[in-house]
């Protein structure tokens, strides 16, 4: 996918920090999903942005005050259940693969409820293509189709695409305070 970057020159004009093509991200724990990593921050830049951030292995999802944006697809008929003919090792293996690729993803997942993920952050969907649902750790799903814009307030929820072609929504995680998780003194 196409990334441009425009920011400024110098002078108050704008100019192109980059232009490039950022390659999907893929996982063998999540086959057939894409994850696009467009921009990520964690901490806002002032005013004028005259280059790029410099490259960190940042964490997936935000830290307060920074943000996530990016795209994912999601395949048809996606579960997020482990194949049952994976030995222990290689369920380690993938684990891990999410870990390196995705470093903070996997503890945002709840392993007794498969895709059900909960972020300290509020995030703003867009759906793109496809049909697909979001369910919310109570069991509700929500229908989204194309068109649709969601705000997702770090509550439990996880991703399912119930159709023939690929769900893809684009996504803005900003990252919050959790005052579930205690501050440290």
């Amino acid at each position: 996918m196409r990334r441009i970057v425009v920011g400024d020159d110098g002078t108050g004009q704008g100019r192109v920090l980059a232009d490039d093509s950022i390659d999907p991200l893929t996982l063998a724990l999540l086959p057939g999903a894409e994850i696009h990593r467009m921009w990520e921050l964690d901490e806002l830049p002032d005013l004028p942005v005259d280059r790029m951030p410099s490259q960190t292995d940042t964490r997936y999802f935000p830290v307060p005050g920074g943000l996530r944006f990016g795209f994912i697809s999601i395949p048809p008929g996606l579960t997020y259940e482990p194949d049952a003919d994976l030995s222990e090792e290689a369920i380690a293996a993938v684990t891990t693969e999410a870990e390196t690729k995705l470093p903070g993803m996997m503890a945002a997942f709840d392993p007794a409820a498969p895709g059900m993920h909960s972020t300290a952050s509020i995030d703003f969907i867009v759906v793109l293509g496809g049909q697909g649902r979001m369910r919310l750790g109570d069991g509700v799903d929500v229908s989204l189709r194309s068109g649709d814009c969601l705000i997702q307030n770090g509550t439990p929820h996880a991703w399912f695409n119930d159709g023939a072609v690929p769900f893809v929504f684009s996504y803005t995680l900003c990252g919050v305070a959790d005052r579930n998780v205690p501050t440290k003194p």
